[in-house]
């Protein structure tokens, strides 16, 4: 077990992924959501729906079981603040921040794929944040 000040009980790091998560899925849904409603398109609206269920239960939610099983499993009783990822998750959320920030800033994709894209993404980060901040309170990762 480590003695370390830093470290801290392995059910709190489930509890820090999931505070990103929602935080995150607040800040896309946030640049996404008013271009999406300033469209008024009920097509839009279903293809971010449809975006919010691929990214939710396809890529976000498996990513969610993957890290709350790799904390219960792999992990001392106690855990350094940064290990609710690990490094290749580190590197992906590094990749997406910066390529939506690149495309956003130069142009690269018109606003109404912006408002669909980031509109479903965000309440798919949101949504598995919510995971975490259940998976959290049921102690599940003790």
């Amino acid at each position: 077990m480590k003695k370390d000040i830093f470290a801290i009980p392995k059910n709190y790091l489930v509890l820090i992924a999931g505070i990103l998560w929602i935080f995150a899925g607040i800040m896309v849904f946030k640049t996404g959501a008013p271009i999406l409603f300033g469209m008024q398109s009920l097509i839009a609206f279903i293809v971010s729906i449809g975006i919010f269920l691929i990214f939710y239960l396809i890529i976000f939610r498996k990513l969610v079981f993957k890290h709350i099983k790799r904390i219960k499993e792999t992990m001392d009783e106690r855990g350094y603040f940064w290990q609710f990822f690990d490094l290749k998750s580190y590197i992906i959320m590094f990749v997406m921040m910066t390529g939506g920030t690149f495309v956003r800033k130069l142009n690269l994709a018109p606003n109404y794929v912006i408002g669909i894209l980031y509109s479903g993404i965000g309440f798919a980060l949101f949504s598995c944040g919510t995971r975490f901040i259940a998976a959290f309170v049921k102690k599940y990762v003790l």
